[in-house]
C-alpha cells in the first residue's frame, strides 16, 4: 500500500478572544442534582435531568427569557444527558437506572419521544451524548459502560467493540471530532483515554501524565494533534498533547477550577473552556497552554455548560443545579501575522501549488472566506483518490500544507478543493 504524507504548516490567521462576561439567561424549576445542557442555536437551548421517576426537560427559543417545559411522555427515569441536533431532533439519554436504560430521540421538540436503545440488562445507563455532522450526515456516540454507534441521525445503534472495561462515567469523557477520530476517558488503572483514529477499526490506550484513575474528561482539536484530559483529582492539572496523544504533559491551570470537570473544545480554532464540579469556569485561547478565569457572577453549583460558534461568536450556556442558567458571547478575533485584523479573504480560492513540477514535496495554499466544512483530495490520472489532505471545519483565513509524494510514481496528479458550493480542481507534476 502507499503512504502519503503532508504536513500542515500554518494559518496565516491566528485568533484571540474578546472576552465578556456571563450573564443571567433565567431560571428553570427544580431541575435536579446534575442538569445537562445542549445549545442548538444562538437563542435555542434544552436542559435535562429530573430525578428517579420524574424526568424533566426545559427549552428555550428566545436566549433563556422564557423556558418551556417540554412534554416527557414514555420516559421513566431520570435524563442525565442531552444533546439537540436542532430545536427538533433531540436525543436524551436515561440514567441512575440499574440496566435497560433506554436512549429517547424526538424530532417535534419533545411533542413524541421514540425509545432507540436500550442497554438490555446489563447495569449500564447513559452518561454521554456526542454528534457531529460530515457532508450531511449525523454521525454520534451515545456511551452507557459500553459504547454505541450512529451512522444515519440515530435511527439505528450499534454497539462498538472498544477491547477494554472501565468506561468513565463522566457526563463529558465522551469526545468526537469526526466519524473517524473518536475516544473516550477510562475509569480503573492510571489516567488513561482510549481513542480510535479509523471509525473504531481499532484502538489504542493513551496514557495521560496526570494523577487519578478516572478519566473524566478529554477534548480534541479539530486537527487532531492538541488534546487536553483530566482526573477528577488531577486538577489543577491537566493533560496536553500536541502530537495526537503520542505524548502527554501535565498542564498547571490555576486555582480555581475543582474535582471532576468537563471540556468544551470550540472546533477549528484554540478556544477551550473547562468547567469544574464547584462550578467554576475558565478558558484557554493558545490550545490549552494558558488559562483565564471566567467570572459567573452571583451564580454557583454550576453543573454542566455547552457551546456553539457562529460566525465570529461563540455563544455559551450554563445551568447549575438550583435551575439558573447563564450565558456567554465571546467574540474571536482574527489576528493575521503583521498585525492586521480585518483582511478576510472576499472569496474561495485554490492557489497552483509551488515548486510544479516538484520532487517530492510542494507546498498549496488555500483561502476560506466564511466558516464551513472544507476538503482538499488529490487524485491520479485515472480518479482514483490517493491522499485527503483537509476535511473538517474550517474558519475564515488562508490556509498552507505541504504535501510529499516521496511515495507515489513520476506522473500527473490532480488536487480538488470542494467548500460550501464551491469546487476547483488543480493540477500537478510529480517528478522523479
Amino acid at each position: 500500500m502507499k503512504i502519503l504524507t503532508f504536513i500542515a504548516i500554518f494559518s496565516i490567521f491566528s485568533f484571540n478572544v474578546i472576552s465578556q462576561t456571563w450573564q443571567p439567561a433565567g431560571m428553570v424549576t427544580d431541575p435536579g442534582n446534575k442538569p445537562s445542557i445542549s445549545v442548538c442555536g444562538v437563542n435555542s437551548v434544552y436542559i435535562a435531568d429530573g430525578s428517579l421517576n420524574a424526568p424533566k426537560v426545559f427549552r428555550t427559543t428566545n436566549g433563556g427569557t422564557n423556558w418551556l417545559t417540554v412534554p416527557v411522555a414514555g420516559i421513566n427515569n431520570e435524563i442525565y444527558c442531552i444533546w439537540a441536533i436542532n430545536e427538533n431532533l433531540v436525543f436524551a439519554g436515561e440514567g441512575y437506572v440499574n440496566g435497560n436504560a433506554s436512549l429517547f430521540k424526538t424530532t417535534n421538540a419533545g411533542v413524541n419521544w421514540i425509545p432507540i436503545l436500550t442497554t438490555g440488562s446489563n447495569s449500564g445507563h447513559f452518561t454521554g451524548l456526542a454528534f457531529t455532522k460530515l457532508n450531511g450526515n449525523i454521525f454520534g456516540l451515545a456511551i452507557a459502560e459500553r459504547i454505541y454507534r450512529t451512522s444515519n441521525s440515530g435511527n439505528n445503534w450499534v454497539e462498538v467493540n472498544a477491547g477494554v472495561v472501565g468506561v468513565s462515567n463522566a457526563q463529558n469523557s465522551l469526545m468526537i471530532v469526526d466519524n473517524d477520530f473518536y475516544g473516550f476517558g477510562m475509569n480503573n488503572g492510571a489516567a488513561r483515554i482510549r481513542l480510535t483514529t479509523n471509525n473504531a477499526v481499532s484502538w489504542e490506550t493513551q496514557q495521560v501524565s496526570i494523577s487519578g484513575n478516572y478519566t473524566s474528561a478529554i477534548a480534541y482539536h479539530s486537527n487532531k494533534l492538541y488534546g487536553v484530559a483530566a482526573t477528577s483529582t488531577s486538577l489543577p492539572m491537566i493533560g496536553r498533547t500536541t502530537d495526537g496523544g503520542a505524548t502527554w504533559s501535565s498542564v498547571d491551570i490555576g486555582s480555581g477550577v475543582t474535582g471532576t470537570c468537563y471540556f468544551v473544545w470550540i472546533p477549528a480554532t484554540p478556544v477551550i473552556y473547562i468547567l469544574g464540579s464547584n462550578g467554576g469556569i475558565k478558558r484557554s485561547t493558545d490550545n490549552g497552554i494558558s488559562w483565564v478565569t471566567t467570572p459567573t457572577p452571583g451564580v454557583t453549583n454550576l453543573t454542566h455548560f455547552d457551546f456553539m460558534h457562529y460566525g465570529m461568536v461563540i455563544y455559551g450556556y450554563a445551568v447549575s443545579s438550583n435551575g439558573n442558567v447563564i450565558k456567554l458571547a465571546d467574540t474571536l478575533n482574527i489576528l493575521t501575522g503583521t498585525g492586521s485584523n480585518n483582511h478576510i479573504p472576499a472569496e474561495f480560492e485554490l492557489s497552483q501549488n509551488y515548486p510544479n513540477p516538484f520532487n517530492p514535496v510542494t507546498i498549496i495554499n488555500y483561502s476560506v472566506p466564511k466558516q464551513g466544512s472544507v476538503k482538499l483530495t488529490v487524485f491520479d490520472m485515472l480518479g482514483r483518490k490517493v491522499s485527503e489532505l483537509v476535511n473538517e471545519f474550517k474558519t475564515p483565513g488562508r490556509y498552507e500544507l505541504s504535501f510529499n509524494g516521496e511515495n507515489l510514481s513520476t506522473g500527473v496528479y490532480y488536487y480538488r478543493f470542494e467548500a460550501e458550493g464551491f469546487t476547483e480542481t488543480r493540477k500537478m507534476i510529480l517528478v522523479k
